[in-house]
């Protein structure tokens, strides 16, 4: 009766890893291999968030967006992921988070004023005025 107890039971374990092996994706990988994005430039989308922040979130909160913009401000830190600020009317408007470690390089070489695009995951409005994409992919 034991050997049953304990045969049935690694093979639960057994489904359960591979079910998280087969089914998990890293963030920006789920981002990366996305086709139903919405595309919207960075100036509309934060137009859309500072008029109604509400018909916003119902718009693009939880959503896949693939956003152009111009680059305001870059951080690569050397120990963790790089953020890109995008900006709309002369601010700081859409902070893009979470890019992975393979694109350290890319995002260190975008200069300010450069316009770019970026796929990624919308939080909603956070931090008061910005608007914030997680699981960010340069395309």
């Amino acid at each position: 009766m034991r050997i049953h107890k304990s045969v049935l039971t690694l093979g639960v374990m057994f489904c359960l890893w591979l079910g998280l092996v087969l089914g998990c994706k890293s963030s920006t990988q789920r981002t990366r291999d996305t086709t139903n994005a919405v595309t919207i430039s960075a100036e509309d989308l934060y137009k859309a968030y500072d008029s109604n922040e509400a018909d916003a979130d119902k718009l693009y909160q939880g959503k896949i967006l693939i956003v152009s913009g111009t680059v305001g401000d870059t951080d690569t830190p050397a120990v963790g992921n790089p953020a890109v600020t995008l900006s709309a009317q002369k601010s700081a408007a859409i902070q893009c988070f979470g890019f992975a470690a393979d694109q350290k390089d890319a995002v260190s070489k975008l200069k300010t004023g450069q316009t770019v695009t970026v796929k990624g995951k919308c939080m909603g409005r956070m931090m008061g005025k910005l608007v914030v994409l997680e699981d960010s992919v340069l395309q």
